[in-house]
């Protein structure tokens, strides 16, 4: 107990006060007990308050951190609708889906050679196809399509075609080249490929580019006494120009023709001097056993991706002049040039295109680095490609059974549309 209030306890205890009222020493006793008492009390009823005011702040932190922890996306949403919320533009990323297919820039001109089965008929000539493959309403699809080779040629489209002339015993199957709009004479083409006949010369174009083409003849010629004609076999590089109607001779080695050392300059010289081709017989040479330091008989052919020359040596395994004239080629170590060649490069590496195509046997990209082209036996794929390969196909090409690739030629800017219009009307005319 305090000590004041047993004081004050003791004091009353003895009956009424002394005198009326409060007397000095008890009011200043009884204000002090008072002051003493508030004193007490006033950090209880603080912390009371306190408390509860820190419950409150408590309670809207807990609901502001609930009301702003929405879900990202619709944060995002948000964002998306209000554009003082968006953040600044990341780079772009690369093209994905259908966006891959309206990238496509470039137009493809592909041309194909079809050789008919041996064992159906050895003699039936080949047959030749074109078609351009374009962007149209940005989708990649076959544009127009029609017979033999559209090559373009300097400012115009020449058209390369077998033409086919026979009588009653002979026939010829002979490539010859013509102006896209100009219409050619035509030759007797009745009974083509008639095995009653002897096929005394017949062309197969392997190579067609910007300004060459490769030929490869067969002609067959009485030899002697002996029983059945003899066969000859002799490759060519021409300029196009060269298998014009009015050009071509009687005989293969009395056409004009355009020689290895002719196109490759002085890098042929060491590569004659080391292969040593046997020239064709009466092909000219003072000494036909002599090396043929010109290259007269060469081809162009396709290998992996590539446009390569390859060289005719004319020392094969023939003995008899009934057996007539054999060759066997060999690889020139030296990359065509521009001159014959315009664009010839391979944006995936073939080991790569192998992989994902095991049945691959040829490719070729665009000089824009928008597609790439797989070649197999049975098809050619278009594939996207954007800063690399996409293997996922854009659409397929299906081939004809024992047909091959002998033309790729591109066309970009303004040339896309042109070359529609153009191949069009000569493929397909009205």
């Amino acid at each position: 107990m305090d000590p004041m209030d047993n004081e004050l306890k003791k004091e009353l205890a003895h009956g009424p006060f002394r005198q009326n009222g409060f007397n000095d020493s008890l009011r200043k006793r009884i204000e002090e007990r008072i002051d003493n008492h508030v004193a007490v009390r006033r950090p209880r009823r603080w912390s009371a308050w306190s408390a509860g005011v820190s419950a409150v702040l408590a309670s809207a932190l807990v609901f502001l951190f609930v009301t702003d922890s929405r879900p990202l996306p619709l944060m995002q949403q948000e964002a998306a609708e209000k554009p003082e919320m968006q953040q600044p533009a990341a780079a772009a990323p690369a093209p994905h889906g259908p966006d891959w297919e309206a990238s496509v820039r470039s137009a493809l001109l592909i041309g194909l050679r079809s050789d008919a089965p041996a064992a159906q008929n050895p003699q039936a000539p080949s047959t030749y196809r074109t078609v351009l493959i374009a962007p149209d309403r940005n989708r990649l699809q076959k544009t127009a399509e029609g017979e033999g080779i559209l090559m373009p040629y300097k400012l115009d489209f020449w058209k390369i075609e077998n033409e086919p002339k026979a009588n009653s015993s002979q026939e010829a199957h002979t490539l010859t080249a013509h102006l896209a709009s100009a219409k050619p004479k035509t030759g007797n083409s009745a009974d083509r490929g008639n095995p009653a006949r002897t096929v005394v010369r017949s062309e197969k174009l392997m190579f067609a580019g910007n300004r060459y083409v490769a030929v490869a003849q067969t002609t067959a010629g009485k030899s002697g006494s002996a029983p059945s004609p003899a066969q000859q076999d002799y490759v060519w590089v021409k300029e196009l120009e060269q298998i014009a109607p009015g050009r071509r001779a009687p005989a293969p080695l009395s056409e004009p023709h355009v020689t290895l050392s002719s196109v490759f300059a002085a890098a042929a010289v060491p590569v004659l001097k080391e292969l040593k081709p046997a020239p064709p017989a009466g092909s000219g040479h003072a000494e036909p056993t002599a090396a043929d330091l010109s290259g007269e008989s060469w081809t162009i052919a396709r290998k992996q991706g590539k446009w390569t020359a390859q060289l005719a040596s004319y020392d094969g395994p023939a003995n008899s002049a009934a057996e007539g004239t054999a060759y066997h080629l060999r690889e020139v170590p030296l990359a065509l040039p521009q001159s014959v060649v315009s664009h010839d490069e391979l944006a995936v590496p073939w080991r790569d295109i192998v992989r994902v195509q095991p049945g691959a046997v040829d490719a070729f990209s665009s000089p824009n680095h928008d597609m790439v082209a797989v070649v197999t036996e049975q098809n050619i794929i278009i594939y996207p490609y954007a800063d690399q390969w996409i293997p996922i196909p854009l659409m397929t090409l299906p081939l004809q059974p024992k047909e091959s690739v002998v033309m790729i030629q591109w066309a970009m800017g303004s040339y896309v549309e042109l070359w529609k219009r153009q191949v069009k009307t000569y493929l397909q005319p009205q």
